[in-house]
């Protein structure tokens, strides 16, 4: 005699938000990784701009350092956000430390 038997399986109620939504931190962590991409997408383009422009060229420099600085900033940020360890951020010129 064969017959098909359900057998219900009951999730415990603290896996079940657990198992819907990621926790906070995870969700932090991946929007850091999420923004840090195209971070490093721009300092890598101001470098290459800052190494292919022609000398005489100094206010484009100083722009392409300037956003560079800024990059760097952002990343310190995005790394505090994530850390235990809180270590001041490097000020680029002509910014307030908040």
């Amino acid at each position: 005699m064969t017959a098909a038997h359900a057998v219900l399986v009951e999730t415990p109620a603290y896996l079940e938000s657990a198992i819907a939504a990621p926790s906070a931190e995870e969700t932090i962590r991946n929007l850091v990784h999420d923004m840090r991409q195209p971070l490093s997408s721009m300092e890598a383009i101001a470098y290459f701009l800052e190494m292919t422009l022609p000398a005489e060229q100094t206010e484009a420099r100083q722009y392409m350092r300037r956003l560079q600085q800024l990059v760097d900033q952002a990343n310190c940020i995005l790394q505090n956000t994530v850390s235990d360890a809180r270590k001041p951020c490097g000020s680029a010129p002509g910014l307030s430390a908040r």
